[in-house]
């Protein structure tokens, strides 16, 4: 499972457990890659990447191209301008969409 990490994204660890749990679940090992910036969204895009990790607003203009998770380890923030910690994810991707939508909401409890 290929999953990139933003540069700047200092809290990332939550993130990239939570992947590596659904990777092992699937007898997948789980294999950070680089990417930046417009980059990262487009190899997400086109599949080069499963997942993306880093600060994004709800609001996020990728919203539309991409699946972007709930905030990761926090509350969701009142402004949906303020950028937290989130997973996007590939439209599509139905069954890492939901796994990782029910890991997140199961750290939240």
């Amino acid at each position: 499972m290929r999953v990139a990490v933003l540069p700047g994204t200092p809290d990332a660890a939550p993130a990239v457990a939570l992947l590596d749990a659904y990777a092992a679940k699937h007898r997948a090992r789980l294999m950070l890659v680089a990417a930046h910036g417009e980059h990262a969204a487009r190899q997400l895009e086109e599949g080069r990447i499963d997942a993306l990790v880093g600060h994004f607003a709800k609001a996020s203009p990728w919203m539309t191209d991409i699946s972007l998770s709930k905030a990761v380890g926090r509350r969701e923030p009142d402004d949906s301008r303020q950028p937290v910690l989130r997973i996007a994810r590939r439209n599509g991707e139905n069954a890492l969409i939901l796994a990782t939508d029910r890991a997140i909401a199961a750290m939240a409890q």
